[in-house]
């Protein structure tokens, strides 16, 4: 049957629109690439970062592709810190919690310097893309911001009318006050609340292991200066008929070489100590697959010590400072009577008014203990740290999905001997902090002369030279007492430090050769324990038995040796990280 010509033409025009492409429609996917990474334009949205945010993590934008173009995945907070750190721009880094708070569901936003970094992610490097990436993620900033005050306006004053509208405050994370939630909003916002044991550990996490030092430094030329100008740098008084004693400020040497160099190095030790082991145990996590924020977050470990730390503020502010100062030097001054107590430049208006008055030495002398406390909260904080990383490093290394792979336990053998040398150095400084203070004191209650003439007396006794030892001046000193803890504590946190890496360590090598192996630094264990003892006993026979000044010769050769090669023996101790694989 022939149809008619118009039907005719009507199906060819129809057959022909038909095969013609849609608009929308797309022959294939062809991902967009921007040097080596899958790339995307940002966006034109009126959404809030965190929305912005979580859709363009998870489609991988800024992630490198694999052979067939395709991202190999979404961001997740370790990958995402990572790529920020590695930015050669960016020398301070980005802090693991800060990006863990981008991907939480909460009212924290992000600062400008991190929309900086993170635009340059999403961008791929690409200037202009990146310019784009960082309008686009400061416009969102901006909504979020807005977003909020607008919430907490209306939470504060809700309307009559319509009480469903004062929305609840977002819930603050466990983790409470950020440096991110400082920088994008007010101080004053409800939930905002300041974290000692966080505050102190980013004391001790700077990406510099000078600035501790430096502020040491900084106070004791201060302190220095002004026991120059009011002249106690270096001044004598006579407890008895005969003798001139030096007691000046430069002569002592728990206010020179604890300042200068004893705790200085303490401090870069405990610093660099925090930093080797946050970013090993970020990769040890990262093997066993796990996130970082559920298998045991560092923060967290370190607010579980909040107590520890308020103890310590406690201590070094209301108990060395207040107490001590203002309940015994204070009182001594004003009363001009230093009673049986040892004389120090601290109390020289007493015996030498007309060096120094007691107006000028009650202010240099609170000036002193000031500074005396906060040094003690920087050295007993470096401890509590110390003794929060032993823990963390113990629970870390403790879990079962580390156990099955041969070359994570090697990697937590070689992790742990580094600890171990670093916890070992760091308690050294330690033990050799409270040895300065308690030999500074027994040198005061002394007769020698000057520290030096003291020492290198007791030595030609003891040899033999001399036939006449040191006397004693019947004095009392509170110093012998402080010193005593500061060893207990410092010998405390290294007691726990040396059996829990070790324990961990003795457990990542289990049979084998490697078992053999990690028989020989037993040995070298042995002699890091024997060293501390050898510094303890140099503690306690200070200034009881004659010949002590030679025993503080050796305990120094042997902490300098320490320090050099902790584990008496580098090439044998080298191998413990080579031998498992």
């Amino acid at each position: 049957m022939k149809l008619p010509a118009k039907y005719v033409d009507f199906r060819l025009r129809h057959d022909r629109i038909r095969r013609l492409p849609k608009r929308n429609e797309t022959k294939a996917f062809k991902p967009l690439l921007k040097n080596g990474k899958f790339f995307q334009k940002p966006p034109e949205s009126t959404g809030t970062f965190k929305e912005l945010f979580s859709q363009v993590a998870a489609a991988g934008v800024g992630r490198p592709v694999d052979k067939d173009g395709f991202p190999e995945g979404p961001w997740t907070p370790d990958l995402l810190a990572d790529a920020i750190s590695q930015i050669d721009a960016n020398r301070r880094g980005v802090d693991l919690r800060t990006v863990q708070l981008w991907f939480q569901e909460n009212e924290k936003g992000i600062s400008a310097e991190n929309i900086r970094w993170l635009a340059r992610v999403f961008g791929c490097g690409d200037p202009e893309a990146t310019s784009e990436w960082q309008r686009e993620l400061s416009a969102s900033q901006a909504r979020l911001v807005a977003r909020r005050r607008e919430k907490r306006r209306r939470a504060e004053n809700p309307a009559p009318t319509l009480p469903e509208l004062a929305q609840p405050e977002a819930k603050i994370p466990e983790s409470g006050y950020t440096a991110e939630n400082n920088l994008i909003g007010d101080t004053t916002a409800p939930g905002w609340r300041f974290n000692l044991a966080r505050w102190s550990e980013a004391l001790f996490s700077s990406r510099s292991t000078l600035n501790l030092p430096a502020l040491v430094w900084a106070g004791w030329v201060v302190l220095g200066f002004l026991t120059y100008i009011m002249g106690v740098h270096s001044v004598t008084y006579s407890p008895i008929a005969g003798l001139h004693k030096q007691v000046g400020f430069f002569w002592a040497p728990n206010w020179s070489l604890i300042e200068l160099v004893i705790l200085p190095l303490f401090l870069v030790t405990v610093v660099g100590l925090l930093a080797f082991w946050k970013a090993e145990r970020r990769l040890i996590i990262a093997s066993t697959g796990s996130d970082p924020g559920k298998t045991g977050d560092w923060t967290r470990r370190v607010e579980s010590f909040s107590y520890s730390h308020w103890a310590v503020f406690f201590i070094c502010f209301a108990i060395v400072f207040l107490v001590q100062w203002s309940g015994i030097h204070m009182r001594a001054l004003v009363n001009g009577d230093v009673g049986n107590l040892m004389m120090d430049w601290n109390l020289l208006a007493i015996v030498r008014p007309e060096v120094i008055s007691v107006p000028e030495a009650t202010v240099l002398s609170m000036l002193a203990f000031l500074y005396t406390a906060a040094i003690c909260f920087l050295f007993l904080t470096g401890l509590v740290l110390m003794y929060t990383l032993t823990q963390d490093f113990f629970e870390v290394c403790s879990m079962p999905e580390l156990h099955s792979n041969p070359t994570i336990l090697s990697k937590i053998g070689a992790v742990g001997t580094n600890l171990l040398c670093r916890v070992y150095r760091a308690s050294l400084l330690g033990i050799w902090v409270a040895t300065c203070i308690k030999l500074q004191a027994t040198y005061l209650l002394s007769d020698g002369e000057s520290i030096l003439d003291w020492l290198l007396t007791d030595a030609l006794f003891f040899l033999g030279i001399y036939n006449e030892a040191s006397g004693w001046l019947g004095q009392r000193s509170l110093a012998h007492f402080t010193s005593f803890l500061l060893l207990f504590a410092t010998c405390s946190v290294f007691i726990f430090g040396y059996v829990q890496i070790c324990r961990v360590v003795e457990r990542a090598l289990p049979s084998g050769p490697s078992r053999r192996f990690a028989e020989v630094p037993c040995v070298h264990r042995w002699m890091m324990m024997g060293v501390v003892l050898l510094l303890i006993a140099n503690f306690f026979l200070i200034g009881q038995i004659s010949g002590f000044s030679i025993l503080l010769i050796v305990g120094i050769l042997a902490t300098t040796y320490s320090l050099y090669d902790p584990m008496f023996g580098r090439a044998q101790a080298s191998e413990m990280t080579t031998c498992k694989s």
